[in-house]
Parts: C-alpha cells; sequence; structure tokens
C-alpha cells in the first residue's frame, strides 16, 4: 500500500481519482492547490504527488521546485496531469522534472497504469531544472493557453453570430405563423358570420325582415311542447290584407311591396319579446303568442286590427290605403291537439272573417274529438 497525494482544486474530479486509488488499496492524501498541497507533504511525506500542472496558487512546477529545495526530505514521485491542447508542452515539462505525465480527461486504466510506474521508480532525490527553462515552458504553455483562449473566443463569436441568425429566422418563422394564424381565425370568423348570415337568409323573409314560413314550421313543434310542460295555452293568429289584390293590380308591385314592408314592421312593433311573428306567404302572416291567456290573446288581436287601420303609409309621394286585416285565431289545446291543428283551425277561422265581410277577428270553432287525446308531456 502506497500513501498517494491528489492536488485538485475541483471537488468532483478530486472525489473521482481519491475513490478510484483508494479501491486499489492505497492511502489517500488532499489538497485543493499547491500551498495546501506542501503543508500535506511536508507533514506526511507521500509515495506519489498527482498535480494538475495549471494548479492554482501555485503550479505544479512551482510545488515541485519547492519539494527540491529540502534535500532533508525524501521527495515523492510525480504525476503531472494538463489537457491535451497544451500535451506536447506539458509533456516537456513533465520530463524536466522527472514526473510521470498524463493527459486530462485520462481513463481509470491510464491512471492506475502511470501510478504504478511511478511506485515502480526509486524514491530519491532529483535535480530539478534551472528557473531559465522552467520560465521557459511556462512561456510556452502560457501561449498555448492564450491560442486556446483566443480560439474559444473566435468560437463563442462564430457561435454568436449563429444564435443571432438563427433568433432572426425564428422570428421571421413567428411571424409568418402568427399572420398564417390570423389568417385562418379571420377565415373562420367569415365563415361563422357568412354560416349566420345564411341562416339568416333561410330563416327571414327577404321584404318584410320577418321570420319565414320556414322558421314557424321548425318552431311550432318547440312552442307545443312548451306550451304542454307548462299547461297554458298557445294562441295562434293567421293574419291576412283585405283586398290585397287590389294594391298590386292598381297601384303596381311595388305599392304592394311597400304596403307588405309596412305591415311587417308594425306587426314586429307590436309584438312581445316572446312572441314568433311570420309572413306566412304572399299577403299573410302568423303570430304565435306563448302562455298567454284566451281574453289576452283575443284583446291583442283586435288592437291589431284597429292599429293597421291608423298605418300611413306612402308610396311614391302619396297615401295607400286604408289598410284592413283579416285576422283568424286558434288556441292551443281548445282548437286542435297539435300546433298544425290549430294553425289549421287559425286559418279556417280567417277565411269565416273574410266571408263575414273582413276587417275583423274570428276565434276559431274546432274542437278535438274525444278519441283523439293530447300526447303525453315529453
Amino acid at each position: 500500500m502506497a500513501t498517494i497525494l491528489v492536488v485538485e482544486d475541483r471537488p468532483i474530479n478530486r472525489r473521482f481519482l481519491v475513490t478510484l486509488l483508494q479501491e486499489r488499496g492505497h492511502r489517500l492524501l488532499q489538497a485543493s492547490d499547491g500551498e495546501e498541497a506542501l503543508k500535506v507533504a511536508r507533514a506526511e511525506n507521500p509515495d506519489v504527488a498527482i498535480m494538475e500542472i495549471l494548479s492554482p496558487n501555485m503550479d505544479a512546477c512551482q510545488f515541485a521546485a519547492r519539494l527540491g529545495a529540502e534535500p532533508a526530505m525524501a521527495q515523492p514521485r510525480l504525476v503531472f496531469r494538463a489537457p491535451n491542447y497544451i500535451e506536447a508542452e506539458a509533456r516537456a515539462v513533465a520530463n524536466a522534472f522527472g514526473a510521470f505525465f498524463l493527459v486530462r480527461p485520462a481513463n481509470p486504466e491510464e491512471l492506475l497504469s502511470a501510478v504504478s510506474a511511478a511506485l515502480a521508480e526509486p524514491r530519491q532525490g532529483t535535480a530539478r531544472p534551472g528557473p531559465e527553462s522552467v520560465e521557459g515552458y511556462l512561456r510556452v504553455i502560457a501561449g498555448k493557453l492564450q491560442n486556446h483562449a483566443e480560439s474559444l473566443d473566435r468560437l463563442n463569436a462564430q457561435l454568436d453570430r449563429r444564435v443571432a441568425e438563427r433568433d432572426a429566422r425564428l422570428e421571421i418563422v413567428r411571424a409568418a405563423l402568427d399572420q398564417e394564424i390570423k389568417k385562418r381565425l379571420w377565415a373562420e370568423q367569415e365563415l361563422t358570420q357568412s354560416n349566420h348570415r345564411l341562416k339568416d337568409q333561410v330563416m327571414h323573409d327577404g321584404l318584410t325582415g320577418l321570420y319565414n314560413r320556414r322558421y314557424l314550421e321548425e318552431s311550432l313543434a318547440r312552442e307545443e311542447s312548451r306550451a304542454r310542460r307548462s299547461g297554458r295555452s298557445l294562441g295562434i293568429m293567421m293574419i291576412d290584407i283585405d283586398d290585397f289584390k287590389r294594391f298590386n293590380d292598381t297601384l303596381g308591385h311595388a305599392a304592394g311591396d311597400a304596403v307588405l314592408r309596412a305591415m311587417g314592421q308594425y306587426l314586429l312593433m307590436a309584438a312581445r319579446g316572446e312572441d314568433i311573428v311570420c309572413r306566412y306567404g304572399g299577403e299573410e302572416f302568423v303570430l304565435v303568442m306563448s302562455q298567454a291567456p284566451h281574453n289576452s290573446i283575443l284583446h291583442r288581436a283586435e288592437s291589431l286590427r284597429q292599429g293597421v287601420q291608423q298605418l300611413g303609409i306612402e308610396y311614391e309621394g302619396r297615401l295607400v290605403g286604408p289598410i284592413t286585416v283579416s285576422i283568424g285565431i286558434g288556441i292551443f289545446p281548445d282548437h286542435g291537439n297539435s300546433v298544425e291543428a290549430v294553425l289549421r283551425a287559425a286559418d279556417a277561422a280567417m277565411y269565416e272573417a273574410k266571408e263575414l265581410g273582413r276587417n275583423r277577428v274570428v276565434i276559431g270553432g274546432y274542437k278535438p274529438a274525444p278519441e283523439q287525446p293530447a300526447p303525453a308531456i315529453s
């Protein structure tokens, strides 16, 4: 078993060397720099000292020279270590001091081989080179280190340029990606708006702006289900403009369109928020009143009939009218087992109002047959 001094300022490297050599049965001493190593060497007289040539505070040359200045002390065998980019110069320094040399990083086998070779040498005082030759070697090593540092600086500068170029390219890609995302969002927004416009066109009458017959048919099933759940009545008014053909024949279709638009605006203004107002076709309109008592439905119908007569509709600078309407009322479930049946009852009542002289309100008289009960609440 030999006593080995490891001089290393980096703890992780020092632990590696100490552990490796301890596993081979050696006694290990440790120091983090040259000054500390000198104290340990004087006190413990190690067989081998392993040290970095460029150790902090005191390099390996100074350490060897200081040991050589103490002839009464048995000199340890020296193992110098250095990085590969100064190998030639560091090896020359090691030879000058009679030291063994290892390129760092070295694998464990190389390290153990160097230690074994050092221990095989007789332990005796070694002639040390003069200061001039040591200074020469150190100047060469310092020059190598300077060149290495400059090379590192150039590599760092190149790396910085490449990083800047990469960042610039990434910024361009990021900007392009942001633009593409915005385009996609705009396209999706435009598509959504287009779908809303299309749905609006499909569900609304282009002339009056009211809901159309298709929307009414889709809404009636929903309103019937709501009426069944609540147990409250549902009123449907079928409204027809009296003698509408006369406006088209005497004043032209443009005048008839003006009448239809005015009628649509009036019905929309007079409707409650929960009412459904539709242009059913031609000069016919439908108003659906949910959860309204019978007298309220009748009162609303009469109010609408009277209000239409007060409309001042202008066409090409002159008033068109007066306008009157015939209104038929159907009430669910009084006048039918389904809203479709109630709608037919309202339509029949509206024709009855026309036969009775127009400009009036008639409530449907159809009663559901006993053998046709209303569907169960869903």
